[in-house]
C-alpha cells in the first residue's frame, strides 16, 4: 500500500513539474504580450490551482482526492457526423477547431474526461489552461465569473485581465457541466458562451448532458461520449478494485451474468461500473435495471458503513431505523434539487435536513446532528473543501429525488407532473429525474406527463399516432419562423489580396420559460433542425441572405426558413416532411405504447373481480 502511495505521489509530482514548465512559459509570454503586470500572484499560485483541479474525489475514493491519471481509463468520443469513434488517451488534447462541446449522459465521465484533457494540455503544450465549473455561474459576464472564481481560489486577477487572457490563442478554457448551471441563469450564460466563442481567440471546450439549451449554439464542433466497451469496463474495474485478485473476481462474475454479453453489458457508463464494484464486494447480485442499481446503493453504503471493520452494530445518534434514513435522504435529495443545489454549505445542508425531518414527522431541531450523521453513514454526500458538501454524483440526487416523488400523496404527484408539463424551468430542473420516473412510476408518469404533453403538442386528443397523423399549421409555422439560416462572410488571405469565404449555419429555435410545453417543442424542433440540408448552389442562398437578411451582432446575416421558402430557396414540402419524420421517430413508439398500457390498466381495474370497491 505504501508503494502504491509513492507511485501516485510520483505521478502527481511529475505532471505538476510538467505543468510548471509549460504553464510558466505560457504565462510569462502572455504577461509580456498583454502587459499584465498586476497579476504576479497569479503565477505563483496557478500551478497549485491546476493541481487541485486534477485531484478529484470519487464514489470509490471518498476519503481522499485522487490524481485523475491514476483512475482514468481511456473513454471513447464520437464526433458529430462521423461513424468511427476514438479514445481519449495520454496524448489527446482535442485541438480540432477552437470551440468544442462534449455531450454525455449522467455518469459517463464528462468531468473526468475534461480534467484528463487539461492534464494532457499541461504535459504537451505551452498553453495556459483555465478551468471553470459552470455550476458556480450566477449571472454577469463570463470574465467576471472566472475572475471571482480564481480569486476565491487564492489567485488574484481582475475581470479586465481575464478578458485579455481570453483574447489569446495560447489560452485554453475548460467549462465543466453546462447542465449543472441553475436554470434561471442559463439563458444569460448561453449568450456569454456564444460571446466567448465569437469574440475571443482562446480555445474552448465545454461539457454538458444531451438536450440542453447549449444545443442551439452552432459555434461548437460536437462530440458524444460513447457507451463503454467490454475492455473499458474491465479497465475501470481494475482501476477501482483494491487489488488484482479482487478485479479478476469482479470481471469473472460479470462475464457469468446474463446482464453482460460483451459490448451489450448493462454497465454502459463508468459510474455504473463503480457501483457494481461496490455492490459486488458486499455479495450483492447484479441488478437488472438502472433504477435497481441506484436503489441498491443506499443499502450498500449503509451496510458498508456498518461492516467496514467486520460485522458490528453501530449506534446511531438519532435513529436505528434504516427506512426512516432512506425516507429522509429521498426528501433531502428532492428539496435540494428543487432549490437548484448540488453542493452546499453545512448550514444549508442543515436547513434542508430540517425540512426533511418535518416531512418524516421528526423534530427539526435535530437537523445539525442528523446532517452530520447522514454524511457519515451514507457517504453519498461528501465534504469537498472547506464547508462545502456535494453529492458524489449528480445522478444520486436525481434518482433518490425520483424515489421521493413516487412516494408523494397522489394529488401532489399529479401537481408535480403538471408543473413539469407546463413550466420550462421546472422541467429543466427535473429533466434527468424524469428519466428515472419513467421506470419507477411508469403509469402515473405516462398518464399525467407523457401522454398529455405529446397529445396536446400534436392535437391528438388522446388518440394514437397513426400514419395519417398530420401536424398543425401552428406547429409548422412556428418552426419555420423561429429557425434561421445564418450566413457569415470571411476573408481568406492569398497572393492576390484575399478571397471571400462564405459559411452557412442553421440557428436552432430558442425557448424561454414563457413557452407552453417547451420541452416537447424543443426536442421536436432540435431534431428536425439537425435534418435540414442547407442548399447553396452557386452561392445563391448565401447571396440572398446577405442581400435580404437581417444583420446580427457577429457580422453575419440571418433569414428565417419561412422567408427562404417564400423566396424559393427552400422547399416547404421538404421541411414539413422533416418535421413529421422527427415527430414520428421521437414520440410514436413510446406515446402509442403508453396509450395502450393506460387503456389496458383502466379496463382491467374496472372489470377485475378483486377491484370492485
Amino acid at each position: 500500500m505504501a508503494i502504491d502511495t509513492l507511485v501516485v505521489a510520483a505521478a502527481s509530482a511529475a505532471i505538476k513539474e510538467a505543468a510548471k514548465k509549460t504553464t510558466e512559459k505560457a504565462f510569462d509570454l502572455l504577461c509580456k504580450k498583454h502587459g499584465l503586470t498586476g497579476v504576479k500572484a497569479f503565477k505563483s499560485k496557478y500551478i497549485d490551482y491546476c493541481d487541485k483541479v486534477l485531484h478529484i474525489k470519487t464514489l470509490a475514493s471518498q476519503e481522499r482526492a485522487v490524481f485523475v491519471d491514476d483512475i482514468y481509463v481511456p473513454i471513447s468520443l464520437l464526433k458529430a457526423g462521423h461513424k468511427i469513434s476514438f479514445d481519449i488517451t495520454e496524448k489527446t488534447t482535442l485541438d480540432e477547431g477552437r470551440s468544442l462541446l462534449i455531450k454525455g449522459l449522467a455518469g459517463q465521465g464528462k468531468s473526468t474526461i475534461l480534467r484528463k484533457l487539461l492534464a494532457n494540455n499541461l504535459r504537451h503544450y505551452e498553453r495556459l489552461p483555465i478551468f471553470y465549473e459552470l455550476k458556480n455561474y450566477r449571472g454577469g459576464s463570463i470574465e467576471a465569473a472566472i475572475s471571482d472564481f480564481l480569486i476565491a481560489m487564492g489567485i488574484s486577477i481582475d475581470e479586465e485581465s481575464v478578458g485579455k487572457l481570453l483574447d489569446d490563442s495560447n489560452v485554453k478554457v475548460y467549462l465543466d457541466a453546462f447542465d449543472e448551471t441553475p436554470p434561471e441563469y442559463r439563458p444569460e450564460l448561453l449568450n456569454e458562451i456564444k460571446k466567448l466563442a465569437n469574440k475571443y481567440s482562446c480555445n474552448l471546450i465545454c461539457t454538458t448532458r444531451p438536450d440542453t439549451e447549449i444545443d442551439s449554439l452552432t459555434e461548437f464542433n460536437t462530440y458524444a461520449v460513447c457507451p463503454l466497451t467490454e475492455e473499458q469496463i474491465f479497465g475501470i474495474i481494475k482501476a477501482t478494485s483494491v487489488d488484482d485478485e479482487k478485479s479478476k473476481e469482479l470481471c469473472s462474475a460479470l462475464k457469468r451474468s446474463h446482464l453482460h454479453s460483451g459490448n451489450e453489458s448493462i454497465l454502459k457508463s463508468p459510474i455504473l461500473v463503480v457501483l457494481y464494484c461496490i455492490s459486488y464486494n458486499l455479495g450483492e447480485e447484479i441488478p437488472s435495471t438502472l433504477s435497481q442499481f441506484y436503489s441498491n446503493i443506499f443499502e450498500t453504503v449503509f451496510h458498508r458503513h456498518d461492516n467496514i471493520k467486520g460485522k458490528v452494530n453501530r449506534t446511531r445518534h438519532w435513529n436505528d431505523n434504516r427506512r426512516i434514513y432512506r425516507e429522509l435522504f429521498n426528501c433531502l435529495c428532492f428539496i435540494s434539487q428543487r432549490s437548484g443545489s448540488g453542493s452546499f454549505s453545512h448550514e444549508k445542508l442543515s436547513e434542508f435536513i430540517a425540512v426533511a425531518l418535518q416531512y418524516v414527522g421528526e423534530d427539526k431541531k435535530l437537523s445539525d446532528k442528523v446532517s452530520r450523521e447522514i454524511v457519515s453513514i451514507t457517504n453519498l454526500i461528501i465534504e469537498d473543501g472547506f464547508n462545502e458538501y456535494r453529492y458524489v454524483h449528480k445522478s444520486i440526487q436525481e434518482f433518490f429525488s425520483a424515489a421521493f416523488i413516487c412516494s408523494l400523496e397522489h394529488g401532489k404527484k399529479v401537481e408535480f407532473y403538471g408543473k413539469c408539463k407546463g413550466d420550462y424551468r421546472f422541467h429543466s430542473i427535473f429533466r434527468n429525474t424524469l428519466f428515472f420516473l419513467n421506470e419507477l412510476d411508469y403509469y402515473d408518469y405516462a398518464k399525467y406527463l407523457l401522454v398529455p404533453s405529446i397529445s396536446e403538442l400534436l392535437l391528438l386528443d388522446g388518440r394514437k399516432i397513426e400514419d395519417s397523423t398530420s401536424l398543425s399549421d401552428f406547429l409548422i409555422e412556428r418552426f419555420l419562423t423561429e429557425t434561421f439560416v445564418r450566413c457569415e462572410k470571411s476573408i481568406i488571405s492569398g497572393k492576390r489580396g484575399g478571397n471571400m469565404g462564405i459559411e452557412l449555419r442553421l440557428e436552432k429555435p430558442k425557448f424561454s420559460s414563457a413557452e407552453k410545453y417547451p420541452e416537447a417543442y424543443s426536442r421536436l424542433f432540435n431534431v428536425s433542425a439537425d435534418l435540414v440540408e442547407l442548399h447553396n448552389e452557386d452561392d445563391k442562398t448565401a447571396k440572398l441572405i446577405i442581400e435580404r437578411g437581417t444583420p446580427d451582432k457577429e457580422n453575419g446575416y440571418v433569414m428565417s426558413i419561412q422567408e427562404l421558402i417564400s423566396r424559393e430557396a427552400f422547399s416547404a414540402d421538404e421541411i414539413h416532411g422533416l418535421l413529421l419524420t422527427s415527430a414520428f421517430a421521437l414520440f410514436r413508439k413510446d406515446y402509442n405504447a403508453a396509450v395502450d398500457k393506460l387503456k389496458d390498466r383502466e379496463e382491467f381495474l374496472s372489470k377485475g373481480q378483486f377491484f370492485d370497491f
